[in-house]
């Protein structure tokens, strides 16, 4: 079994090939004996801080059913970099760990202080240091030899400004069939969470998905109590470096709908009940959660029915089958919401996105608050919608336009966005296939400002189904394809605002070459030369 190991920047990333094991262990060498670091359960690589600085030694084990099926050599491997971590410890003091120099007798702790720039504050005998916090948030470590004149440095951490790892929130609330779920919202730099009940040492759940914040909590009282632990790996094991307070039960609160969440259900028993936690774990209190089953035939009903029950924020519609768009609809002309949102049923979002994404749109008095967007496949989390746009401020729509639809910036997806609901409920989606492609350029046509967030919040999962709606459309004959994806193209050039018809007549040429490119079909081209001629 091949690894290989990876330097960024003061971490490393060591992979392997994967053998199909039940997990793989990872060795690191320290005082002439290999010592197991990590466990890897889901992929085949991890991420290590702290690692010490100059020759390291490390192999990686796969096991299967208890047993050590295969085995990597042994890689040796040089580092050259001085790694920090840190943790508060409070509102005013904070611990730094930092990688090990061997030969160091100490290691001096500078603080950037804006008069005179980096100045020493500390020493420490240890690979870790406490100090108080102050206005000055940047830090560095340099590791030292004493001699008789003084010090003698021996090489410098980079400089690492301390703003992040904690918990921003951190909720518990009823779940479907009267379990509970536990949300979490963590800002900072960690490759894992660990997850445990007041006076129990060991973790009831662990996770090395950094980006993780769900977990379903299944015959537990409502008054048991947990804590949230963000950690970081490193070849002595993991480090805590940021823990919740406990929490317990939640009451959800709710005053007045501020902001509609549409989500249209169909056939989703399996997995809607983490989607509605999600959004019921939002920290934007007065939150609208519109439901609209499109014609089950299962138990989804069921499930909504009861969350209708036991949130009042939460609003279910029933309707007979008539597609994903006329359920948005059905949402739409329900919504009673300042700003509409949407999300899939199979979908999750974060506990902050909502409340940011409405504060910079009503700070910004915008039309429409944009942010990227995860997509979630088994390989792991891919950012999407991620465009060259100043952060957090008004800008002009057509900006927008002038990159939508080019290379790199393919961005036609409706649930990354917070639209204002007066624009949205004027302008309803056409009931159509590619009802994403043919509304969002339709819809953005009537904003006249839109703000943008770098940070991606939705979560657009695509290993949660066998099969999505777009994994039937893409294998439609290449004749029907054509005639959807034409009929997408005329919505928003009939529909979207006539002063911005140029503009959407780019859209369109620009969408149809992409179509084109992967087509033996000339039609593509024919539809190109029409939209050109004005004849559409």
């Amino acid at each position: 079994m091949d690894i290989n190991i990876e330097l960024k920047g003061s971490k490393i990333i060591i992979s392997w090939a994967d053998v199909k094991a039940d997990y793989y262990k990872i060795f690191f060498k320290k005082d002439d004996i290999f010592y197991e670091s990590a466990r890897v359960y889901d992929g085949n690589s991890v991420r290590f801080s702290l690692v010490p600085y100059g020759e390291n030694e490390c192999f990686v084990q796969a096991v299967k059913d208890g047993i050590v099926v295969d085995k990597s050599s042994i890689r040796q491997f040089k580092f050259d970099s001085i790694d920090i971590q840190y943790k508060f410890l409070d509102d005013k003091n904070i611990k730094l760990f930092y990688s090990k120099y061997n030969g160091a007798d100490g290691y001096r702790l500078y603080r950037n202080e804006d008069e005179i720039g980096f100045n020493g504050v500390k020493n420490s005998d240890c690979e870790f240091i406490t100090t108080e916090l102050r206005t000055e948030t940047e830090f560095k470590i340099k590791p030292y030899r004493k001699n008789d004149e003084g010090r003698e440095f021996l090489a410098s951490s980079p400089v690492v400004k301390v703003s992040e790892n904690k918990f921003e929130s951190v909720s518990i609330y009823k779940s479907y069939n009267y379990n509970n779920f536990l949300s979490w919202c963590y800002k900072g730099d960690a490759d894992g969470f660990l997850v445990y009940t007041k006076n129990l040492d060991k973790p009831i759940f662990e996770t090395t998905d950094k980006l993780r914040h769900y977990l379903p909590l299944y015959d537990y009282k409502g008054t048991s109590k947990f804590i949230v632990k963000a950690f970081v790996n490193t070849p002595d094991g993991r480090l805590i470096v940021a823990e919740s307070d406990y929490v317990s039960l939640s009451i959800r609160k709710y005053k007045k709908p501020l902001v509609s969440l549409i989500i249209p259900a169909y056939n989703a028993q399996d997995y809607i009940v983490r989607s509605i936690d999600c959004a019921l774990a939002s920290d934007f209190n007065d939150l609208e959660i519109i439901i609209v089953n499109d014609g089950s035939s299962d138990d989804t009903q069921k499930i909504i029915d009861w969350y209708a029950k036991n949130y009042n924020n939460v609003v279910s519609i029933e309707k007979e089958n008539g597609g994903v768009a006329d359920a948005r609809n059905r949402g739409i002309e329900a919504a009673k919401g300042d700003y509409i949102a949407f999300m899939d049923n199979d979908d999750l979002i974060p506990a902050d996105m909502i409340s940011k994404l409405y504060n910079s749109i009503t700070k910004n008095n915008c039309d429409v608050a944009i942010a990227p967007l995860y997509r979630l496949i088994d390989s792991g989390y891919t950012i999407h919608c991620n465009l060259p746009f100043m952060e957090d401020i008004p800008l002009d729509i057509d900006k927008y336009f002038e990159i939508m639809y080019t290379p790199g910036y393919y961005n036609c997806a409706i649930w990354n966005k917070l639209y204002k609901a007066s624009i949205v409920k004027a302008h309803p989606l056409g009931i159509l296939k590619y009802e994403d492609v043919s509304w969002t350029p339709c819809i953005l046509s009537y904003a006249e400002k839109f703000c943008f967030l770098k940070t991606p919040f939705y979560e657009w999962d695509r290993k949660t189904r066998e099969q999505t709606f777009g994994d039937v459309l893409a294998k439609m004959p290449e004749d029907e394809l054509f005639e959807n994806r034409k009929q997408a193209m005329l919505f928003f050039l009939k529909n979207g605002n006539p002063e911005k018809i140029d503009e959407l007549k780019e859209v369109a040429k620009r969408r149809l070459l992409r179509y084109a490119k992967n087509s033996p079909n000339s039609v593509y081209h024919d539809l190109i030369k029409k939209i050109d001629s004005g004849k559409y």
